[in-house]
């Protein structure tokens, strides 16, 4: 059975994997700076301001990415060929590199 690259594929998955692993990597960052803000910064009314302001826009716009992301299938799969297509030998031929 030979090896063909355009029968592989692979899922829409993937990159809802690296979404989760941006939104992980924002949370860790987000505490972080709200815990030295409480640690370190100037007490008082506007520094909780400032904190409930940061926190509720980012429940905000998580929310909504989260909303936007639903309505679509992770399941799919995305095959390699259409790809492939585009990186066709006439693209060279026409540069005159020559066949590849």
């Amino acid at each position: 059975m030979p090896f063909s690259l355009t029968e592989l594929s692979f899922p829409v998955l993937i990159f809802l994997g690296i979404y989760c692993f941006f939104l992980l990597f924002y949370v860790v960052y987000s505490l972080f700076t709200a815990i030295h803000l409480i640690k370190y910064g100037v007490v008082g009314f506007p520094m909780y301001l400032i904190l409930v302001v940061y926190i509720g826009g980012t429940i905000l716009l998580i929310a909504a990415s989260i909303f936007l992301l639903l309505r679509y299938d992770w399941t799919y799969s995305v095959p390699l060929d259409f790809i492939t297509s585009l990186f066709d030998n006439s693209l060279f031929q026409k540069a005159g590199i020559g066949s590849l």
